[in-house]
């Protein structure tokens, strides 16, 4: 019998009533869905700024906090004023990444002399850029390839935010980025394993 990590496991449901709070006011004042996924890059740059800045871990992960919750948003404005379109999937798609490489970034111009388990913080980075990166490549290529059953793995873009959140407001943010490397890395091989088991099956049932 084949388990998997079902998106049941994912923390996006618990955000579902504050995030549907926030965008229906904003859709109702006539802001546009990409104009919040601009919002929430500009709030992923203050991040990236804040920590290199200010050396405040507390506000970087507030504001590392408000561009993840602003990348739900945005879907939800689509939805209510029936404005989703694949322009726009595109649009957030591309700046939710470059939002998450802003977030990682700051990380590694603050603790550029810094190491943790012995290795410089500005591997555990490349680690992380890499393993967060390869979780979306995954999916976004076996999508293509016909695999339906996409949505698995604990360690998706919510949850790795969400940790790097929670360590950061509490001071120990290097161990956040351990954490978040060791999810985007395990999501990434796990997503692999299955998608290939996916398919498999569809070829010898064909």
């Amino acid at each position: 019998m084949d388990s998997h990590l079902p998106s049941r496991f994912r923390v996006r449901g618990s955000f579902k009533g504050i995030v549907l709070l926030i965008a229906k006011p904003l859709a109702k004042a006539g802001l546009s869905p990409d104009s919040v996924t601009y919002i929430s890059l500009l709030f992923a740059f203050f991040a990236f700024l804040s920590l290199p800045l200010t050396h405040s871990t507390l506000l970087y992960g507030i504001l590392t906090f408000i561009a993840g919750l602003l990348d739900g948003v945005d879907g939800n404005i689509a939805r209510l004023t029936n404005s989703a379109s694949n322009s726009g999937g595109l649009t957030d798609s591309v700046i939710d990444k470059v939002s998450e490489m802003l977030i990682l970034a700051a990380i590694a111009f603050e603790y550029t002399n810094s190491l943790l388990l012995s290795l410089p913080v500005s591997i555990w980075v490349l680690l992380a850029v890499f393993g967060w990166l390869m979780t979306s490549y995954t999916r976004a290529r076996a999508q293509s390839l016909g695999v339906t059953d996409l949505d698995i793995g604990i360690g998706g873009r919510s949850e790795r935010l969400l940790t790097l959140v929670i360590f950061s407001v509490f001071g120990l943010i290097l161990w956040g980025l351990l954490i978040v490397t060791i999810m985007g890395l395990g999501t990434a091989a796990y997503r692999l394993y299955h998608y290939r088991l996916q398919l498999r099956r569809e070829s010898t049932s064909n």
